[in-house]
């Protein structure tokens, strides 16, 4: 069964959300992307504080940075019940498959820097030529990239999961729809955390998976 999608517009006062709002911090994308991508790893770790201070070890937190990425992947892996932060060229070719991994958490859409030089560079080629850097490349590479993240989460038809998206411009923009309309099959879900969180219980429940005792 292809994974469900989950988005949610509103912000909400979970472990969850506080780390989506970490992450929406490191995606203001500033003019230097070395900044950007420091703060992205910055705000990973703030995101991993607040996930260890409510969680505690009942679900085991793995950063990157925190150790070589073979090693986190293999513990996240191993352990069943673990939350994995990364960013988004930790999870470039990231093959788990069964239930280990049954959520993703997007934290916005992947849209690329555009400051970043070979970006830039792509950008002015295709102004130069009279269209527009956005709707011709930026767009199309962001809706390839969330494509490839259900790719993360359901790798054979025995797997099953949910994509939560954080982003509110998946539904406010115009160009959201057609993100949307890219992804695979799925249930579709639009509000508050409270409802997000018990459509998502019901979901594993439905598929016997439950919360590490």
């Amino acid at each position: 069964r292809l994974a469900e999608i989950i988005t949610r517009p509103v912000a909400a006062d979970s472990a969850l959300a506080v780390q989506a709002r970490l992450h929406r911090d490191a995606g203001l994308e500033p003019p230097d992307p070395i900044a950007a991508t420091q703060e992205a790893l910055a705000a990973l770790r703030r995101a991993a504080v607040t996930l260890r201070s409510v969680l505690g070890e009942r679900f085991p937190t793995l950063v990157q940075g925190e150790g070589q990425r073979d090693h986190l992947l293999r513990r996240f892996r191993e352990t069943g019940n673990a939350i994995l932060l990364g960013t988004d060229s930790f999870w470039e070719g990231v093959d788990v498959p069964g239930r280990a991994l049954r959520s993703l958490v997007l934290a916005k859409l992947p849209f690329k820097v555009p400051a970043e030089p070979i970006t830039a560079a792509r950008l002015e080629r295709i102004a130069e030529q009279g269209e527009d850097g956005f709707s011709g490349y930026l767009l199309p590479h962001a809706a390839l990239k969330l494509k490839q993240g259900f790719g993360r989460l359901i790798r054979s038809a025995q797997d099953v999961g949910v994509v939560i998206l954080l982003d509110r411009r998946v539904v406010t923009k115009r160009y959201g729809m057609m993100l949307l309309e890219g992804l695979p099959p799925a249930d579709r879900v639009i509000g508050p955390w409270s409802q997000v969180r018990s459509k998502c219980e019901d979901f594993f429940a439905r598929h016997g998976i439950g919360a590490a005792p």
